[in-house]
């Protein structure tokens, strides 16, 4: 049950001698973040406000930040509000509006509360439970079943155990006014449909279903850091130095019993993916040879030992191009045209068409980098370098010595393979356009 006491009991165990800290709360508007900033309020903690406005809801988003302005209980604290153009950023991201939406939020938190001891935001025991079943469907191991972590850093969730139902009748017992977002509700979010069509359900087979899953979150949590403690014991033994390689003992592996699992938590540390993983699992007992990249390192399947080195290219390509005849000198061909509604593309990987306004210099000619991404013309969304090189079967070697066309961190051509669509030419948009062709190796 939240009250003021439970609540700072909580707050208590979390960090020593909240009085004596500093708190930056994350408040939305909703009743969740409205009780959070009440009972730090309430118990005469110092804090601050933090709003975003992701302008997602017309005049409701606006509104929401009118609201907090005139909260009598947030009169004496400073109110740090910041708005984004959230549709505008989403676009070519890649990424759900409400991934951006959170990357936008916690990165602002991160830079506005340097001055403050901690951040607090206002998730909940609902929200833990959301949390987890969004995990199974997606895919998780142990870790995706710890749930939100009460404390992460700086960032505080002081309302975590308790449910969403205690809030609500806390508010109402306090005359706390809060907003109502009607986005909540909606069912093309997964979580919502989590919310509004799996949870009620199982509320059926289990009234008590939230403090269920609040005290198995908490067991899942126990159970996670005793297996973290054991795997780092089989990891040391397991994963050996020597010089600049790594060598993992085959034999040794096989023996313990749980190859697939050790080799998943020790390989994802040098950025191999699953289905990697796997396969090397599966090449176990085959004869040796056989070699697995990850974009930073390669491993080896050797007699007894799996070897791993970090990938180092040699004579690594760096070139600044200050103007198009720098590009020349180095076996490309420039023309800069003029647009016809009329324009016909030539099918060539080694040729490249794009909107000279679109192009500032200096350019950058140099070889892939891990974490390198574009966004392909004629897909949607953006995608690894390394996940192309994948695709084309292009040998570990080889994919070193691609250059890679680059304004500033932008990628404009990985020549000879893919275009960035955001260099592309636009009919109505585009007066003068560069043809730029690679015209020798």
């Amino acid at each position: 049950m939240l009250d003021a006491t439970q609540f700072i009991i909580h707050l208590q165990s979390l960090i020593d001698n909240p009085f004596k800290k500093r708190f930056l709360l994350a408040v939305s508007g909703g009743v969740d973040s409205c009780v959070m900033a009440y009972l730090f309020h309430h118990h005469g903690l110092d804090f601050d406000v933090a709003h975003c406005n992701f302008h997602l809801r017309g005049e409701e988003s606006d509104q929401d930040m009118e609201f907090l302005k005139n909260i009598p209980y947030l009169k004496d604290v400073s109110l740090f509000i910041k708005e984004f153009d959230t549709i505008a950023l989403q676009q070519d991201s890649g990424k759900s509006v409400e991934m951006v939406a959170r990357d936008l939020r916690y990165e602002w938190f991160q830079e506005l509360g340097k001055e403050y001891d901690y951040i607090a935001t206002a998730h909940h025991a609902d929200d833990n439970a959301e949390t987890i079943f969004l995990n199974l469907t997606r895919g998780t191991g142990l870790k995706g079943m710890t749930g939100i972590p009460s404390i992460n850093g700086k960032i505080i969730r002081p309302l975590l155990p308790f449910p969403a139902e205690d809030i609500l009748a806390f508010a109402a017992q306090h005359h706390i006014e809060f907003r109502i977002d009607q986005s909540n509700y909606s069912e093309l979010f997964r979580r919502n449909k989590i919310r509004w069509q799996i949870i009620p359900k199982l509320k059926e087979i289990n009234p008590n279903l939230i403090p269920t899953f609040t005290r198995n979150i908490g067991l899942f949590n126990a159970q996670y850091r005793f297996y973290e403690q054991k795997l780092q014991i089989l990891k040391t033994g397991l994963l050996l130095k020597k010089d600049n390689e790594y060598l993992i003992p085959i034999q040794q592996l096989i023996d313990s019993g749980h190859s697939e699992l050790l080799l998943h938590e020790i390989l994802t540390d040098f950025n191999f993916h699953s289905d990697t993983i796997q396969n090397i699992v599966n090449k176990l007992h085959t004869i040796p040879g056989k070699k697995f990249t990850s974009g930073t390192h390669i491993l080896i399947k050797d007699r007894k030992y799996l070897i791993i080195s970090e990938i180092k290219t040699t004579n690594p390509l760096y070139i600044i191009i200050d103007h198009l005849s720098d590009l020349e000198n180095l076996g490309f061909s420039v023309e800069t045209l003029d647009y016809k509604e009329d324009l016909q593309f030539q099918s060539d990987p080694n040729t490249i068409y794009i909107d000279k306004n679109k192009v500032q210099f200096p350019l950058i000619l140099r070889n892939w980098q891990e974490g390198d991404y574009f966004y392909p013309y004629g897909m949607k969304g953006k995608k690894k370098v390394s996940d192309l090189f994948t695709d084309e079967k292009i040998a570990i070697p080889h994919k070193h010595r691609i250059p890679l066309l680059c304004m500033e961190d932008e990628i404009v051509w990985i020549v000879g393979y893919k275009a960035d669509r955001r260099f592309a030419i636009k009919s109505g948009e585009t007066t003068q356009y560069y043809v730029i062709r690679r015209i020798a190796e």
